[in-house]
């Protein structure tokens, strides 16, 4: 039962941080939208050095699908997601030292 209970747990957190990450997301463009254009720029970029052949060496035959595979959207959505994922470990984290702090020890 503690490996299905692990691995429902782990799952949840993962698609509670792509959802929550997705809304992060919604509010920044909705609310700071100059933010996430400099985001979308510097994902851009970013984008841009990763697929240049005289930067990273990559052959024209491969590059060529890495430049169809990974968009921009992409990289910011990912931003996202692993700052949701860190601020979820802290507060599952919090949570669980303060379950052991307040709940009486085991006999």
């Amino acid at each position: 039962m503690g490996f299905f209970y692990l691995i429902m747990r782990v799952s949840m957190t993962i698609f509670l941080s792509l959802v929550l990450g997705a809304l992060a997301m919604v509010y920044v463009g909705i609310e700071y939208p100059q933010v996430l254009n400099d985001l979308l720029d510097g994902a851009n970029n970013a984008k841009t050095w990763l697929t240049s052949t005289n930067v990273t060496g990559i052959d024209v035959h491969y590059n060529v699908w890495f430049k169809f595979i990974v968009k921009e959207e992409q990289f910011v959505f990912m931003f996202f997601v692993v700052v949701t994922r860190i601020l979820l470990l802290l507060l599952f984290s919090a949570m669980a030292a303060l379950y052991r702090k307040v709940a009486p020890a085991s006999a």
